[in-house]
């Protein structure tokens, strides 16, 4: 299993130390023999930023390999999905344990969820420096 994770993409901006790249993120399916007749093969454009010290090496429109690793993967992962459900689930059970009506404890459950997005919000500066992504040169 490989523990690199690369993607290209093409250079958008440059400024000073940042550079924004384009990546095409596809579906599963969008590699698929068959996809022209099932139409259900989506892609989406998406803009990554990259801090990079050799910002001045690249260059507007040129393409490059987006390179992370399978660990930043996993923990984002992480952070994005199995930690807001582990605290649903808790508020969940000790709000019915606690004798609350179901509706309630359900929406208390999905309410929970806001502290913890506007916590990530606010420490997207310091959670950009554990997700880093490197680029390099095609050639």
């Amino acid at each position: 299993m490989s523990t690199i994770i690369t993607h290209k993409g093409r250079v958008k901006q440059i400024d000073n130390t940042r550079i924004q790249v384009q990546i095409m993120q596809a579906s599963a399916c969008s590699a698929c023999e068959a996809k022209s007749l099932c139409h259900s093969a989506e892609s989406k454009e998406k803009m990554i930023e990259v801090h990079a010290a050799d910002a001045a090496d690249f260059e507007v429109g040129q393409e490059v390999m987006l390179v992370g690793t399978l660990s930043q993967g996993l923990k984002a992962v992480v952070y994005a999905y199995v930690i807001p459900l582990i605290l649903m689930l808790v508020v969940l059970f000790l709000s019915l344990l606690r004798g609350m009506d179901e509706a309630l404890a359900a929406l208390l459950s999905i309410g929970v969820l806001i502290p913890y997005y506007l916590i990530i919000y606010l420490m997207r500066y310091h959670l950009t420096r554990k997700f880093s992504f490197t680029l390099k040169h095609i050639n």
